[in-house]
């Protein structure tokens, strides 16, 4: 099913049939793979509700983390503790 496009500004249009044959709808995300000097694109697969759920619990906990970037990064002084 060869299909010739031109690239502007390094943009290329797919087209409806080029979309429909790879499942790709408007606004999906895909997937470029350059493989032996051709591109490949997939579709990326969808990511399913559970996933989605601890994604939004994972950000939520990272914004209420606190401390500052020294209580993560940078070595204390253990003396003193007074340990």
């Amino acid at each position: 099913m060869p299909i010739r496009r031109k690239i502007h500004a390094g943009h290329i249009y797919l087209g409806k049939e080029v979309l429909d044959a790879l499942g790709i709808k408007d606004g999906d995300e895909v997937e470029l793979e350059i493989r032996d000097g051709e591109a490949v694109i997939k579709p990326i697969k969808v990511i399913d509700r559970d996933t989605l759920d601890l994604i939004r619990l994972l950000k939520e906990v990272e914004v209420k983390a606190s401390g500052g970037r020294e209580d993560y990064f940078e070595e204390y002084d253990y003396e003193d503790i007074g340990g």
